[in-house]
C-alpha cells in the first residue's frame, strides 16, 4: 500500500490538516511574532473559513468540520473548539477597542457586530448563498459546464466572506467615528 493511499485512507484527514494549518500553525505565528491585533481578528474569520470548506467540500471533504447538523463527535468537538476560538478573538477584540477608547458601549456595539457578522450570518446565510450560488450557476450553464473540486463554491464563499468582512468593517467604523463625535460633543456641554 502506497503512502498516498495510507494518508487517503485516514478519517477526517482534511479536519486534520485544517487544524494543523489554521488552528495551530497560523494562530502559533502570529503568536510568537507577538502579532496580538492580527491574531484577534483572525480568530473570527476561523468561522467562515471552515463554513466555506464544509459547504463547498460537501458530500466529500471537510464533512465533520463545521457541518450545519451535528451528526457524530468528531463534528461536535469541531464545531465548538472553531466558536470557542472565535469567541475568544471576538470578544479580546471587544473588550480591548473598550479599554482603549475608554468607552464601554463602542466596546459593546463592537463586540455585537463582530458576533452578529461571525454567527448568525456566517453560519446561516453564507452556507445559503453558496447553496444558491451553485443552483444559479449550475442553471446558466445547463449542467454543461464541469467545475473539478467544485472550485466554483469555494470561489464564490470566499467572495462573500470578504464582503461581509467589509460590511463588518463599515459598520464598527462608521459607529466608532459616531461614538467619538457624540463623546466629544457630549464634553463641549
Amino acid at each position: 500500500m502506497s503512502f498516498v493511499n495510507i494518508c487517503l485512507s485516514i478519517p477526517n484527514l482534511d479536519t486534520i490538516i485544517f487544524y494543523l494549518i489554521f488552528v495551530i500553525a497560523i494562530p502559533a505565528t502570529l503568536f510568537s511574532n507577538s502579532d496580538f491585533e492580527t491574531l484577534k481578528y483572525y480568530l473570527p474569520i476561523l468561522v467562515m473559513l471552515a463554513v466555506i470548506l464544509t459547504e463547498a467540500g460537501k458530500p466529500n471533504l471537510f464533512i465533520n468540520l463545521y457541518p450545519q447538523q451535528i451528526n457524530n463527535f468528531s463534528s461536535f468537538l469541531s464545531c465548538n473548539i472553531i466558536n470557542g476560538l472565535a469567541l475568544t478573538g471576538l470578544l479580546t477584540q471587544a473588550i480591548l477597542i473598550s479599554l482603549a477608547t475608554e468607552n464601554l458601549t463602542l466596546g459593546l456595539v463592537t463586540g455585537l457586530i463582530t458576533f452578529t457578522i461571525t454567527f448568525p450570518l456566517a453560519q446561516q446565510i453564507l452556507p445559503a448563498f453558496i447553496n444558491e450560488f451553485d443552483q444559479w450557476i449550475r442553471n446558466i450553464t445547463y449542467g454543461r459546464v464541469n467545475f473539478p473540486g467544485n472550485w466554483h463554491l469555494y470561489f464564490a464563499g470566499l467572495i462573500f466572506s470578504i464582503f461581509l468582512l467589509c460590511i463588518e468593517y463599515l459598520l464598527i467604523k462608521s459607529f466608532t467615528k459616531y461614538s467619538i463625535n457624540s463623546s466629544s460633543s457630549l464634553n463641549l456641554i
